[in-house]
């Protein structure tokens, strides 16, 4: 996966978390909780698409 795809995935996953924020008003933007999840999110990216790439034995060390 080169730069652009994982950029592309991230952007892909904010997106549906907004609109189901959007839909829920669990959270208002710009608050730190809004933040914070955008960040984890990011994060799960990242690790998903390690192992997609790696398999399950990716090393997740640089990422967690």
């Amino acid at each position: 996966m080169n730069k652009g795809e994982l950029e592309y995935a991230t952007r892909i996953a904010l997106n549906n978390f907004d609109k189901w924020n959007d839909c829920t008003g669990v959270l208002n933007k710009g608050e730190s909780y809004y933040y914070e999840i955008q960040g984890v999110i990011q994060e799960a990216v990242k690790i998903g698409s390690k192992i997609a790439c790696e398999g399950i034995n990716a090393d997740l060390t640089k990422i967690i």
